[in-house]
């Protein structure tokens, strides 16, 4: 029997409620960057503050030398990084708005719900990558002048240095030679580096790492191809057998579209590494030389960039003049922006 809209028990709440149940499945089934990063939610306004603090370190002390207050010279208590930086983090409303014939909803009611939850909730996990990825641009380029600059640092009480932004790793096109502390010409070399640049920062955990799955075809081809083929040697063939043998990394890279730990980094692969208007390549450096063909993906740790939701997932739906369509329309109110450069660094990406 055909499900009616707009029937005498209250069809139309059921059809809106099957549509907002199936997005809501579509979103949790999907593992998307917003996964990775810290979500939170305004009070007040569309703009979260998150406050920024100096780089502390302990430094000796004896207060046998240093009575009363503390302060003053060594081996006093020097007072470290006062200033408190507050960066802001903006949403923004995002809509996506669609039409379909009554006569549908009156063959086809369920699947035609779940057709449209599943499309609404499946864009939505990937506007909210999308501002992610749009947020890497935000970290600086640090690979401009001579050469790449690395990190910046500060000098602290204890003799040592702390990190106040995490240098700009570049990937160069295969087999060019460029291989400097921040730069390498294979996807698996570059790896290497930001792990070692990941420890020298002393960040926690496991960095996450995001390159292009869908760079150009071209001579240097994809991030992800590339990784493949460095993973596999080509799929070098098993002797005896005839058959070929793709390495466990390359059986899972080729399965799931990412790498879980490689030299103790998690790998992502996304589609949505643009610049900041989202239809041509942004202009970094690699190399010491100005690119206007680069993606910019990013290595961090989860507190870096935050992903901040005025407003999740809506689904709202309505009579269009005449009746004879419905009009559907999912919203959402959401940003994302770098908290904290200490915490994470950008990845230049040569595309041609």
């Amino acid at each position: 029997m055909a499900y009616v809209l707009g029937g005498g028990n209250n069809e139309s709440d059921g059809f809106t409620f099957a549509i907002a149940n199936f997005a809501l499945q579509a979103m949790h089934e999907s593992q998307g960057l917003v996964d990775y990063t810290r979500v939170v939610t305004p009070n007040q306004g569309d703009t979260y503050k998150v406050p920024n603090f100096g780089a502390l370190a302990y430094q000796d002390y004896d207060p046998a030398s240093s009575p009363g207050t503390g302060f003053g010279p060594a081996p006093g208590a020097v007072e470290q990084n006062p200033a408190l930086a507050q960066g802001s983090i903006q949403a923004t409303p995002a809509v996506a708005a669609t039409a379909f014939d009554v006569f549908y909803s009156w063959t086809t009611s369920f699947e035609l719900a779940a057709t449209i939850g599943e499309e609404l909730g499946g864009a939505y996990a990937e506007k909210v990558d999308q501002r992610v990825c749009k947020a890497f641009m935000s970290f600086p380029d640090s690979s401009t002048g001579a050469g790449n600059t690395g990190n910046a640092t500060v000098a602290t009480p204890d003799g040592f240095t702390a990190v106040t932004a995490l240098a700009t790793m570049e990937l160069a096109a295969d087999a060019s030679g460029i291989n400097g502390a921040f730069q390498s010409d294979t996807v698996l070399g570059l790896i290497r580096k930001i792990k070692q640049n990941y420890v020298v920062a002393k960040l926690p955990g496991v960095p996450v790492v995001v390159l292009d799955s869908n760079g150009n075809d071209g001579a240097i081809g994809s991030s992800m191809v590339r990784a493949l083929g460095e993973l596999t040697g080509g799929a070098v063939g098993t002797a005896g057998t005839g058959g070929s043998a793709i390495t466990t990394l390359g059986e899972e890279l080729l399965a799931t579209g990412q790498l879980s730990n490689l030299y103790g980094c998690r790998i992502i692969f996304s589609n949505f590494l643009v610049d900041a208007d989202g239809t041509t390549y942004a202009q970094r450096y690699i190399n010491s030389i100005i690119q206007s063909n680069c993606l910019v993906g990013a290595y961090f740790h989860e507190t870096a960039i935050f992903t901040v939701l005025k407003e999740g997932l809506q689904v709202k739906l309505g009579e269009k003049p005449g009746g004879l369509q419905m009009w559907v329309t999912g919203l959402a109110y959401m940003g994302a922006g770098v908290a904290d450069k200490r915490r994470g660094g950008a990845i230049n990406i040569l595309q041609a």
